[in-house]
């Protein structure tokens, strides 16, 4: 039913601690697909050695190295579960993890409008922890938990494989990385999560992670960064406040490849928020006007 998908990258360092992670599972009934996005170390060898001694399916492919992004797009391509959970190569599972999502299916098996489950990451290194802690589990949107219920911070995913199979990261020439929320924010208005209060990943954050490197990333690959942004800012999902942020942070990276200003602005949809990007340069060329 379940399929545990892994996308790592030189990482063989420390996959050995989600392998026992998931060797401890009080329920067996998952396989392990480990999508290598160009490794050099010695992550297949290891990979190997897994397989002589686990009790459940492990599943490896090898790609050149494209980002992780497009490591989840292949992960897609082969999983033949109905269901997966993503869970990266720096975090583990509670013992119990799979037999608490065996014990949530059947509440979204059937729903059309609910996709998966989201389950809040319980962080070692208290980085980046939900505001506000679920105490109960709650059907909603991703949009409906930030602005609504005011829940933020990490949360593994359990999404059924048929719908996520319709929503695939674009890959742009020469880039290696786009925002996992990508996919989030192009996601049905109606389509809910059920967040599940229990923790089913244990995580830390690394200085070799993408967290840690995410400003970098985004400069980096200012094609896929602008896309995001821009889909973000138009999402009227998200509160004007923020779009506006959104729009700027679009703009900057548009800006690396772009320097057509009529382009840029034409695809911000929102004619409020167009004024608005126009108010804001007005105001900057004046600024620097009057500095002068």
């Amino acid at each position: 039913m379940i399929t545990v998908f892994t996308p790592t990258f030189n990482r063989a360092y420390i996959l050995s601690k989600l392998f026992d992670s998931l060797l401890a599972q009080s329920v067996k009934d998952f396989e392990w697909l480990i999508v290598d996005d160009g490794s050099t170390d010695n992550t297949k060898d290891l990979i190997i050695e897994f397989k002589k001694k686990a009790d459940f399916k492990i599943k490896y492919i090898y790609q050149e190295n494209q980002g992780k992004h497009v490591a989840i797009n292949t992960a897609l391509k082969n999983i033949s579960t109905p269901y997966f959970l993503t869970v990266d190569s720096d975090d583990y599972l509670k013992n119990s993890a799979i037999a608490i999502i065996y014990e949530k299916l059947p509440i979204i098996k059937n729903s059309k409008e609910i996709i998966g489950l989201a389950s809040p990451i319980e962080m070692v290194n208290n980085i980046d922890l939900p505001k506000h802690q679920l105490t109960k589990d709650i059907i909603a949107t991703p949009f409906e938990m930030k602005y609504k219920h005011r829940i933020n911070g990490e949360f593994s995913l359990v999404y059924k494989t048929e719908i996520i199979n319709r929503y695939q990261y674009p890959v742009f020439l020469g880039e290696k990385f786009i925002v996992e929320s990508y996919i989030t924010n192009r996601f049905k208005k109606d389509y809910k999560l059920l967040h599940i209060s229990e923790s089913l990943v244990i995580g830390e954050y690394r200085n070799d992670g993408l967290t840690i490197q995410s400003k970098n990333l985004l400069v980096n690959n200012p094609k896929g960064a602008s896309l995001a942004f821009c889909e973000k800012a138009n999402n009227d999902q998200i509160p004007f406040s923020e779009r506006k942020l959104l729009a700027k942070s679009y703009w900057d990276y548009e800006s690396i490849f772009n320097t057509n200003f009529i382009n840029k602005l034409s695809k911000i949809k929102s004619v409020r928020l167009k004024m608005f990007m126009l108010i804001f340069f007005s105001r900057r060329i004046l600024t620097n006007i009057f500095d002068k």
